[in-house]
């Protein structure tokens, strides 16, 4: 019983505190990460869980977010659940567009439940991140900005007021004519930062990228080795998603790079994927 208490406590750290283990997945680090994983053997006595959850992590959003006149700022917001959810933004209550996606319902496609069995067990424990860039502030961005986490059971929102400070006699114009004179770096919004699911199922890992020229996605493992279509486990869906198929602790645990680019810049975000025996149950973390 204390080694099933220890492996579970150890698991749930895994979604908690992603950024840490993150920065440890280099070559060592993937490792020792690997032995200690080995040496703690599988649990027993476990049952799957089924539970249906939505939460922010973090500690939210202040009140009152204040930005220099012309100065460029973002706002992050990161949720938790099963199954894995999906977040926009709002401006005064109205949805801000984030991507070429031409309806809101091609944001929130659940590949992964289209190829997966309908009978397999799923553990879909994910946690979520989310950034909006307000670029060149002024007068016209002030106002209430929400970060809406959803999944198809439940929805949560949680939001700031955002103030500009600052006079001068420089024109708005100049942030106009700067967003016009050139296209807009590849930028990451949306993506899975950590992904815990049963074996054998299929998984899909969030990358949501904006630019002009709309950029490309492409996909690289734990090893810096580029994942494309040529291989049958993996498939980068339109939205620039990756899906992995039948997953294992042995060929697939570990962490996963999308990179986006465009001809005026790239941008990249991690995930750590989990995959776990059936008979672990791993509970939600709070």
């Amino acid at each position: 019983m204390k080694m099933m208490n220890l492996s579970t406590f150890f698991c749930m750290l895994l979604l908690v505190c992603f950024p840490f283990l993150a920065s440890a997945f280099n070559a060592p680090g993937r490792s020792r990460l690997h032995k200690r994983f080995m040496g703690r053997g599988r649990m027993s006595h476990a049952r799957p869980t089924g539970e249906r959850k939505l939460f922010f992590k973090a500690r939210g959003f202040r009140a009152v977010t204040i930005a220099r006149r012309h100065e460029s700022i973002f706002l992050d917001c990161e949720a938790g659940g099963s199954p894995a959810p999906t977040i926009h933004w709002l401006k005064d209550g109205e949805r801000i567009a984030q991507g070429s996606f031409e309806t809101h319902e091609d944001d929130t496609v659940a590949y992964e439940d289209i190829l997966s069995d309908p009978e397999a067990e799923k553990l879909r424990l994910s946690s979520t991140k989310s950034r909006l860039y307000l670029d060149c502030a002024t007068l016209a961005s002030e106002g209430e900005y929400t970060c809406v986490a959803e999944t198809p059971y439940m929805r949560k929102t949680q939001s700031t007021i955002v103030k500009v400070e600052g006079h001068g006699f420089s024109s708005d114009m100049n942030c106009i004519a700067k967003r016009s004179e050139r296209g807009e770096s590849a930028r990451v919004y949306m993506w899975t930062a950590s992904r815990l699911e049963y074996e054998d199922n299929t998984v899909q890992l969030f990358c949501r990228a904006s630019g002009v020229p709309e950029p490309t996605i492409t996909w690289y493992d734990s090893f810096n080795n580029t994942l494309s279509d040529e291989d049958d486990q993996f498939s980068i869906a339109v939205n620039g998603d990756l899906i992995i198929s039948d997953i294992s602790w042995f060929n697939n645990m570990g962490v996963y790079r999308c990179v986006a680019e465009n001809a005026y810049g790239s941008d990249s975000a991690e995930t750590f994927l989990y995959p776990t025996p059936r008979e672990d149950v791993f509970p939600l973390p709070f």
